[in-house]
């Protein structure tokens, strides 16, 4: 990483664009942000997850929790791609961050199935039965 203050790299004592280090500083700044939200919402979502489970156990109050953590995520997830939209990056902690942000996506729309389904008062199982194997 180059520092936009310095005239000439350290390294090589090549002479350095002050515009054009201030740029890359700024890009990787925001690399740097897109990552660390992105692990946030991965986060985020696995804790969702846990308070659901948490929820199931008798006399535990962690519904509100799930509720909680379930409309905070789909802040961040919309909140994301706004931000990020434009952002490109060979940077392969980006594509993680990419990555993470799909894996909270498909954890949060698993637990949108299981919401519909709680709020139109369905038991999963009637929609989706046992196979006649299983039985």
């Amino acid at each position: 990483m180059i520092y936009s203050s310095v005239a000439k790299c350290r390294f090589c004592s090549a002479t350095v664009d002050p515009q054009a280090a201030a740029l890359g500083a700024e890009h990787q700044a925001k690399v740097n942000a897109a990552c660390n939200q992105a692990k946030v919402l991965r986060n985020a979502a696995g804790a969702m997850w846990v308070f659901f489970l948490l929820s199931t156990v008798p006399f535990l109050p962690f519904g509100w929790g799930f509720v909680g953590t379930f409309f905070m995520v789909l802040v961040l997830l919309v909140y994301w791609p706004v931000k990020f939209a434009g952002l490109e990056s060979s940077d392969p902690d980006y594509k993680r961050a990419r990555r993470d942000y799909m894996i909270a996506l498909i954890l949060w729309l698993a637990a949108l199935v299981f919401e519909v389904f709680a709020f139109f008062g369905r038991d999963i199982r009637e929609v989706f039965p046992a196979p006649a194997f299983l039985l």
